[in-house]
């Protein structure tokens, strides 16, 4: 459910970058053709808008970012680093179960 809202969330903001960025691109071109700014600061401009949105998004994916890890973190959810680790134990504790199950069964030293 978190996932589902999570991804259409980054869609539509996906959406807004383009939708941004043609309408950037109009507006630069309106400025140069009515005499507004000339090709150079019209570029300039749109550079800065740009850099501008850019920063924003990745505030935005930053503070997605942080709530995320703070609901799974209420959910006991292991983040990456403690699933590497459990799979390194497990991957131990299968190497050493065969290493004994191979062995050869181990004599008392009596005679029957």
């Amino acid at each position: 459910m978190l996932e589902e809202a999570l991804k259409k969330i980054l869609l539509a903001g996906l959406g807004g970058v383009v939708v941004t960025g043609e309408k950037l691109e109009e507006l630069r071109k309106k400025l140069v053709k009515e005499n507004k700014m000339s090709e150079k600061e019209a570029k300039g401009l749109i550079d800065e808008l740009v850099e501008a949105g850019e920063s924003q998004w990745r505030g935005f994916e930053k503070s997605v970012k942080e709530m995320l890890r703070k609901r799974l973190d209420g959910m006991d959810v292991p983040d990456r680093k403690e699933l590497e680790m459990l799979k390194a134990r497990i991957e131990s504790l299968e190497n050493r179960v065969s290493a004994l199950e191979s062995a050869p069964p181990e004599t008392d030293g009596s005679a029957s």
